[in-house]
């Protein structure tokens, strides 16, 4: 029953400690029927924290009460809700609950759960449920199934973990397909990650193409990926693309990379300079002045 009184009393009823100590107390000393009515009072009325959810699901199963918990794990999820952080423990408790005691004779269940899961899951948590997701389709599903799960693992993530899901999408691709259906993935990967990540990204999908003996694509790969590379701060690119033309190429590839070369340097660093200006009054630098500046620099 409620507490009648002045606020005093009603700041005790809703003391998260004093709930903790008669739930404890309820688990030790009380009966099975005691504990749990004492568990489903305090979610009821709204005082749970994550915790103690956690805690009322893992007393069910403790005693084999394992959709009773899966029940407890809904009326959590009741109190805390994507986009709420506290729902993401209770997220991964429960799937991983229900994975330890079906693995995959409920495998549609299993989906469902993953789907109500990232329906509203935020992006920074997004790869912590996709991932497990997809090692469920691979386990029990289709290779196929799993595939589309790290795709929109790859969608799904922030720009900064964008190139490491990517990495892992391609990986599981090749080794499910083969190299070859591992390059509209590498495209849609590049297209997708920042200029860094994606500059990484070309140099390896240069090196899937060599695998191949596809020596056009790979040049082709490294010259889109040099425009994302700015040869001063990212010198392991321009030699590996140097050492290719040395390997791969004739004096008119090498000739063209060294153009290209010269063109992207001249682009970043107008870009530089004109930062380097900050507030004051800027104008850009033509390409022409640009080539002037670095062969001043560089004493050519």
């Amino acid at each position: 029953n409620k507490f009648k009184g002045g606020k005093r009393q009603k700041g005790l009823y809703r003391s998260v400690k004093l709930w903790n100590m008669y739930l404890d107390l309820e688990e030790s000393l009380g009966s099975f029927e005691t504990a749990k009515a004492a568990y489903l009072k305090c979610m009821e009325l709204g005082v749970a924290t994550t915790q103690i959810v956690l805690n009322f699901a893992d007393f069910l199963k403790e005693r084999k009460y394992f959709e009773e918990a899966f029940s407890a794990y809904e009326k959590g999820l009741g109190l805390f809700y994507f986009p709420q952080p506290h729902a993401k423990p209770i997220w991964e408790a429960y799937l991983k609950a229900f994975h330890d005691r079906y693995g995959g004779t409920k495998l549609e269940r299993s989906r469902d759960l993953y789907e109500r899961c990232l329906e509203k899951c935020p992006p920074d948590f997004a790869s912590d449920f996709y991932v497990p997701y997809a090692a469920l389709e691979e386990e029990f599903g289709l290779a196929k199934r799993a595939l589309a799960v790290y795709e929109r693992a790859a969608v799904a993530v922030p720009a900064s973990q964008k190139l490491q899901a990517y990495m892992l999408y391609i990986a599981k691709a090749q080794s499910f397909h083969g190299a070859t259906k591992a390059r509209p993935i590498y495209e849609a990967a590049i297209a997708a990650c920042e200029d860094a990540d994606a500059a990484k990204l070309c140099m390896q999908y240069s090196d899937l193409e060599q695998s191949l003996g596809e020596t056009s694509r790979a040049r082709a790969a490294l010259k889109f990926g040099a425009q994302l590379s700015d040869p001063s701060r990212d010198p392991v690119y321009w030699t590996k693309w140097h050492d290719f033309e040395v390997s791969y190429g004739d004096e008119e590839t090498f000739r063209d990379m060294l153009r290209i070369k010269r063109s992207v340097q001249a682009a970043f660093s107008t870009v530089n300079y004109n930062a380097a200006q900050g507030n004051t009054e800027t104008r850009d630098l033509t390409d022409a002045e640009a080539i002037a500046m670095i062969e001043r620099e560089e004493g050519l």
